[in-house]
């Protein structure tokens, strides 16, 4: 039996040639392989025509199995072996040799949920809207087979490219029936996992409800439901009563913040049923009403802009080219996707035209907060405001290297410290004083508030452009020619 420290034996499939290795999981590690056929005199040839070029084969080294990682993989394969779905991964075969089991799978180009969304920091509301509305279409069919996917989460959402992405969902191992008793076990994974799971009496498959809800929550806001430093405050936050907070700031439609809000109760009882959920706004598409809802956003933009809000117009400007752009993934309509190509691209120009304005606005001079020293403030035995002090002092510095989202971070939990001590300040001086701080601070956090969004619109722009770019503006040959030559590419085949 090999050791830690023996080399695993190199996998080998006959009819594949493994190329790079595209991530290892618990019991196993998945390579990026093409077929190759073999003629008769032991040469491989190129692949069936009616073939897919690549396949994802996960492979997983039999020696290193226990007894659950075996129950899982069984378990897996049993379930893929179910069910066919266009928005699940699909297996077409496994096999084994004396080293390995080989499971041959969908392979799928652009990655996974998770490198999308750290890719754009956050995704918009209509950017996210199709992610979930494809999840949904797993979960009404596993649904209807009274499957509960048990691990749903952005690593486990595969893409079948990066400008058009169909959605695909995979990782089935810890899968299971869920009968009418309820499930006792702990599965999944702990940021993802409902509050229920971890609690002494039986689940249902409202599980993936919660699932669903934690992963458009962090699509929406960049970052997951729960941020912890350990396991145990992690635990604890996913067992805690307390209602779920969605930011009331947050620029979603209704619709979004009701499936949220209805998603993530911690009490299943009260949390939204799979009926309401499939034929919920958010979620039945509705193409002319998204046209709609654009509109309307444009002209929004276009009373804001006459009204010489201009950082508002621009705002809703971007907000109805990201709701262009996103329907022009999905429709079939040609007249329909022409007319919106023509809205992005008059709106791209626009935008510009309305960025330059707000600039040169900018430009105009303001009065400065004037400075606060340090030594102006007694810091002297109070741990509290010297902390205070310093989370303002970090907002300051990291305005400086133009990360704005971190300033306001360290301003927001600055200020809130020092807006409690001047409450309990005795001392008039000592108040005058701190009330200037906090002046001085408030107005920096506000710059630094109207950078970041600055800086946002600016990202979203960039999305849009690129969106737009692939969106095949030009005609089909050109995009027919562009895949030709990326197939004919050498490939990193390493392993045979």
């Amino acid at each position: 039996m090999a050791t830690r420290s023996d080399p695993l034996p190199i996998p080998n499939l006959p009819g594949f040639i493994f190329c790079e290795k595209l991530g290892a999981g618990s019991y196993g590690t998945v390579y990026k392989a093409k077929p190759v056929q073999v003629s008769s005199t032991g040469r491989p040839t190129s692949a069936a025509v009616n073939r897919p070029i690549f396949y994802a084969i996960k492979c997983i080294y039999r020696k290193s199995l226990t007894k659950s990682s075996q129950d899982l993989l069984i378990n897996e394969i049993k379930i893929l072996k179910q069910i066919k779905h266009e928005n699940i991964v699909e297996m077409y075969d496994f096999k084994w040799d004396d080293n390995y089991i080989y499971i041959v799978m969908e392979y799928c180009a652009g990655g996974d949920m998770s490198m999308f969304i750290r890719s754009r920091q956050r995704l918009s509301e209509a950017r996210a809207r199709p992610f979930v509305q494809q999840i949904a279409r797993v979960l009404k069919f596993l649904y209807e087979k009274r499957i509960s996917h048990m691990d749903l989460k952005p690593e486990n959402i595969l893409l079948t490219s990066v400008d058009k992405p169909q959605l695909k969902v995979a990782d089935f191992g810890v899968s299971q029936h869920i009968g009418r008793h309820g499930s006792r076990s702990i599965r999944g994974t702990l940021l993802y996992m409902a509050p229920e799971i971890l609690s002494s009496h039986p689940y249902d498959n409202r599980v993936d409800l919660w699932s669903i809800g934690v992963i458009l929550y962090e699509c929406i806001f960049g970052r997951p439901l729960f941020v912890c430093s350990n396991v145990e405050e992690l635990v604890e936050e996913i067992k805690s009563r307390a209602a779920i907070d969605i930011p009331s700031d947050a620029r979603i439609s209704a619709d979004c913040r009701d499936l949220l809000t209805g998603l993530l109760k911690r009490n299943p009882d009260n949390r939204i049923t799979f009926q309401d959920f499939f034929r919920h706004p958010f979620i039945v598409s509705d193409i002319e009403f998204q046209v709609t809802r654009a509109d309307k956003l444009l002209q929004q933009s276009v009373e804001c802009e006459a009204q010489n809000n201009l950082k508002k117009a621009l705002d809703y400007r971007v907000r109805a080219l990201d709701e262009y752009v996103s329907i022009l993934k999905v429709d079939i309509d040609d007249e329909r996707r022409r007319t919106l190509r023509m809205k992005v691209k008059h709106g791209l120009a626009a935008s510009e035209i309305l960025k330059k304005r707000i600039r040169e606005s900018a430009m105009a001079p303001r009065p400065l907060p004037t400075v606060i020293p340090s030594n102006d403030l007694d810091l002297t035995n109070n741990n509290e405001l010297s902390k205070a002090y310093q989370h303002c002092l970090n907002g300051s510095q990291w305005m400086n290297t133009f990360q704005y989202d971190r300033a306001c971070e360290e301003y927001e939990i600055g200020l809130a410290a020092m807006l409690k001590a001047a409450k309990t300040e005795t001392d008039p001086a000592k108040t005058k004083i701190l009330h200037s701080v906090i002046s001085h601070y408030l107005t920096r956090a506000e710059e630094s508030k109207e950078k970041y969004q600055a800086q946002q619109v600016e990202f979203e722009m960039d999305k849009i452009k690129q969106d737009s770019v692939l969106d095949s503006t030009v005609t089909d040959d050109l995009n027919v020619n562009t895949d030709k030559k990326a197939s004919n590419m050498p490939q990193n085949c390493c392993l045979q």
